[in-house]
């Protein structure tokens, strides 16, 4: 059996060593290696000769080596319904089933020319280099292999996002609930159509509050998201948002003349609500964002979501514990400034809700949107009548029922039918059918009057 260099090496210095063409001494330097070491490859020498310097591993496999077959069944696996997650997201998933390494799956992949949806430009640019190059010796030999070309699928699929980077910032003197940040991400989520993720994070602790989808970016989703964190964690301290005009109004005036719906459940509910057009201001949601557009598309596929009750369900359940658990810090309840919520159900059923001031007219009546409402009182269900231009203040409930506010006293509102303006009789019935006659003027009309004037003098 021939040597290696390293071997060969070793074999040259220790024959001069026992030939006494150089001491001991010199061996340790050029070998690099102790006494000890010398004076057993002398005695390997002595007794084995040449063959003693071989490495006893030297022809055997590796005993904690993969089986092939298991790398070929896990890289088929995240070709067929794994593709678009990311390696890390992949192996949590996989790590109870195959008995394999994180390490070992990804050195794997990386020699088969699989690479994650969140690889670095110089893996990317290797990899594409690689790929067009299979591609076309492919064509050229004409044959078909499903793994090359489930490969080829993957790499014509893959599409890279060049994400921006947003600068990181200590918080490590935040408390709990001292800063929630909002946002709302739109993106094809599930299905084929588009839709708006609303997300609420904690700066502190990296917790993900609360998730909600609707079709559009709209008032109402962040309405659930709030309602849901005071309901499961309490109120917070300050809430930070875009300048969206959910949150603010008169953004270039000094002084607003005008309040928005969810400005005004701040107020009343002591919140701090600050608002900023630069996108750093927030970055933790906004960061959190992008995890979700790495894990969150991909599970909602693999798990066949593609309606939206069903993915705000798999989302509250399912993955967002998932990853407040993975990376998320633990709540420090001794310094929280999240308040506790001494609210019931009904009170925040119309605090979290749509406001609008009206005056009551001459019939005790409220109008709102084109119809006609009247107050009820809820425990006798009477009507409640106020006197003319009345201030009131309509309230569009948390659960979208109808409710005034009027002298500090809060009544449901019933919707009036509306009758026609003219109520016709069964007279007026019968004179509408009657042929209309054609009216012609009297002879001493002053119009016919004056035009026999005229022709005369013609």
């Amino acid at each position: 059996m021939e040597l290696s260099k390293n071997e060969q090496k070793k074999y040259e210095i220790i024959e001069k060593v026992v030939n006494n063409e150089i001491t001991k001494n010199e061996a340790e330097k050029k070998l690099n290696l102790g006494r000890k070491q010398i004076n057993r490859l002398i005695k390997v020498f002595t007794n084995e000769g040449k063959e003693g310097f071989v490495h006893k591993n030297r022809g055997k496999s590796n005993k904690n080596k993969k089986d092939l077959k298991l790398i070929k069944e896990i890289e088929e696996l995240y070709l067929k319904e794994f593709y678009d997650y990311n390696f890390e997201a992949f192996y949590e998933e996989i790590e109870d089933t195959y008995d394999i390494s994180y390490p070992v799956m990804c050195k794997a992949f990386l020699e088969d020319d699989i690479i994650s949806p969140i690889a670095h430009k110089k893996t990317i640019k290797l990899y594409n280099e690689k790929m067009q190059n299979t591609i076309a010796q492919m064509n050229e030999n004409l044959k078909s292999d499903d793994l090359i070309e489930s490969k080829i699928e993957l790499f014509k699929t893959r599409k890279i996002e060049q994400e921006r980077a947003y600068i990181r910032r200590s918080c490590n003197l935040l408390a709990f609930g001292q800063e929630v940040q909002m946002d709302a991400c739109f993106k094809i989520w599930f299905g084929n159509v588009a839709s708006a993720l609303h997300l609420a994070v904690d700066k502190a602790t990296k917790k993900v509050l609360f998730g909600w989808f609707e079709y559009e970016e709209i008032t109402r989703g962040y309405f659930i998201v709030l309602y849901h964190i005071i309901i499961n964690y309490g109120i917070p301290y300050k809430i930070k948002t875009d300048n969206r005009s959910t949150f603010s109004t008169n953004r270039n005036s000094k002084k607003k003349l005008n309040t928005t719906q969810f400005e005004k459940i701040c107020e009343q509910l002591d919140i701090i609500l600050d608002t900023s057009s630069n996108a750093v201001s927030k970055a933790n949601v906004e960061r959190e964002n992008k995890t979700f557009k790495n894990r969150l598309i991909a599970e909602l596929r693999h798990e066949n979501i593609i309606d939206i009750d069903s993915a705000n369900k798999y989302l509250n359940e399912i993955f967002i514990p998932k990853m407040n658990k993975k990376f998320s810090y633990d709540i420090n309840l001794d310094n929280s400034m999240m308040r506790k919520n001494d609210y019931s159900d009904e009170d925040l059923n119309l605090i979290i809700s749509e406001k609008y001031t009206r005056i009551i007219d001459n019939a005790s009546s409220i109008s709102y949107k084109g119809k006609y409402y009247i107050p009820i009182d809820v425990e006798t269900g009477e009507i409640v009548t106020y006197k003319h231009k009345t201030e009131c203040l309509v309230i569009i409930a948390y659960d979208s029922t109808y409710w005034c506010k009027i002298e500090n006293n809060y009544y449901r509102l019933h919707e009036l039918i509306q009758r026609p303006k003219i109520i016709k009789t069964e007279e007026t019935k019968n004179l509408e059918e009657l042929p209309k006659s054609k009216y012609i003027p009297p002879e001493n009309h002053p119009w016919r009057r004056d035009m026999k004037k005229f022709f005369n003098k013609k």
